[in-house]
């Protein structure tokens, strides 16, 4: 006796391949535009996130001095203001440095004295 396996395999040269290829092809890109799509939103819930806590705490500590606000003498025990943050020990954040430039920008759109009618 013969015997022959359950499932038959397809011929590459019939006209069903192109379907199944076709179908294959879709829902990869299907899981890709998925993927594309939560990736952008993890990243659009992180920068948001990050600009509300720009909002809430717009300063950082000084990169320069490390937010203490001066610097020892190499000699002695005198200190120096920084000359970066001026001693304050704060620089602001590039999220606020955002957040303030978007509010100048709407805030000249809605001062101009070229809106139309007048």
């Amino acid at each position: 006796m013969l015997s022959r396996a359950a499932t038959a395999i397809p011929d590459p040269a019939t006209h069903g391949s192109d379907q199944i290829h076709a179908v294959a092809t879709l829902t990869a890109a299907a899981h890709t535009a998925g993927q594309v799509a939560t990736v952008l939103l993890i990243v659009t819930i992180a920068v948001g996130f990050y600009l509300l806590t720009c909002l809430v705490w717009p300063f950082g500590k000084c990169r320069r001095c490390k937010g203490v606000g001066k610097f020892k003498s190499p000699f002695g025990n005198a200190f120096r203001h920084c000359g970066k943050c001026d001693g304050s020990g704060l620089r602001v954040r590039l999220g606020r440095h955002l957040i303030n430039h978007m509010r100048a920008v709407r805030g000249a759109g809605q001062n101009s004295t070229s809106k139309g009618g007048k």
